[in-house]
């Protein structure tokens, strides 16, 4: 479950570095197919350069829901919250590890629901994702919006370079591992309205989790290491019921 939910933070930059941003405060919904045997529906808020999401899933015949925190002011960590323990997990984004070098290919003019797209094939570090981006919907400020260290700035400048720019619609490509998946991610739903600052704060009665996740470095740990870090992980959960 620990790394379906680091797997849903990682997706959250390709949804929020469209090139064009606008200041209203944006409410989104999104539905991510291939994660789970049921749909997953994820919610994101947009307020002032802050970025929060909420990702409810089934787990074992019990709703399970997830927020993630990107704020403006530290943008180099996601804040991820689990319900069930109460916890939170801080997990380290180097800015300098983001993609680097990106290639943008054009594939055409397509539609998504009821949104007029631009169908894009976007590689890079040896990864390939196909994105629809519409026209019909400004994006939204976000934590790296502007921020030139960056490796998704580069992504806006290349797609905005090629005359792509608005909301990201929809996103297709292959979870990492040997079993991998066809993930779809696609906007259900969108609202500019005004947002309470509340929901861009740590949760009263969240403790914080002794884990650290640090993406970069798990890259250099063994299989061991890898387990000893989730196992870590699990029996500090467990000791928390």
């Amino acid at each position: 479950m620990k790394i379906s939910l680091l797997f849903l933070t990682s997706l959250l930059p390709l949804f929020i570095c469209a090139p064009v941003v606008h200041s209203a405060d944006i409410y989104v919904e999104y539905q991510m197919t291939g994660i789970t045997n049921t749909p997953v529906n994820s919610k994101m808020y947009g307020k002032n350069g802050n970025l929060r999401t909420e990702t409810t899933m089934s787990m074992g015949g019990k709703q399970m829901s997830t927020t993630t925190l990107m704020l403006k002011s530290s943008p180099n960590v996601a804040y991820v919250f689990n319900s069930l323990t109460k916890t939170y997990t801080e997990v380290k984004v180097n800015p300098k590890a983001a993609i680097k070098d990106v290639a943008i290919k054009i594939l055409g003019k397509e539609k998504v629901g009821n949104y007029n797209c631009t169908h894009v094939k976007m590689t890079a570090d040896g990864k390939s994702w196909d994105a629809w981006f519409t026209k019909d919907l400004p994006s939204f400020d976000s934590p790296i919006s502007g921020n030139s260290e960056w490796g998704s700035q580069k992504v806006m400048n290349e797609l905005k370079s090629k005359g792509v720019t608005g909301m990201m619609a929809k996103v297709v490509f292959l979870t990492p591992g040997a079993k991998a998946k066809t993930v779809t991610m696609q906007l259900t739903k969108y609202e500019s309205k005004m947002l309470s600052n509340s929901l861009f704060t740590l949760p009263a009665g969240y403790k914080k989790s002794s884990v650290t996740l640090d993406p970069e470095k798990m890259k250099n740990m063994t299989l061991e290491q890898k387990k000893e870090l989730m196992m870590k992980m699990m029996k500090e959960q467990q000791l928390k019921h």
